[in-house]
């Protein structure tokens, strides 16, 4: 059996490192998921994050998206993230309280 979720790595604007998650964005994976992130990105050039219909996401992943805006911001790296989530999700997001971006 595969993972419960996806992160596909691909070439984004500028050279960028884009990420595109699906799956089960939560708190049960979430130390694999911070795992493979650190495994696939790279400090020196920018970051494309693409959430691409989760089947579920949480407090956790958005924390671990807040982390890396926040790092590549202090860098003065580029940095973007766009989403596509269902009307549940983005209230989840919105009740949260943190900074994520909604695109």
């Amino acid at each position: 059996m595969g993972k419960p979720y996806e992160i596909i790595k691909g070439t984004g604007k500028d050279d960028a490192v884009q990420l595109k998650f699906s799956g089960q964005l939560i708190i049960n994976n979430i130390e694999k998921i911070y795992a493979d992130v650190v495994s696939q990105i790279d400090k020196s050039k920018g970051l494309e994050l693409v959430i691409d219909k989760p089947e579920n996401i949480d407090i956790t992943f958005i924390q671990l998206v807040v982390s890396l805006r926040k790092t590549w911001e202090a860098n003065s790296l580029p940095y973007s993230i766009s989403t596509a989530l269902n009307q549940e999700q983005i209230q989840l997001i919105e009740k949260s309280g943190l900074q994520f971006p909604l695109k």
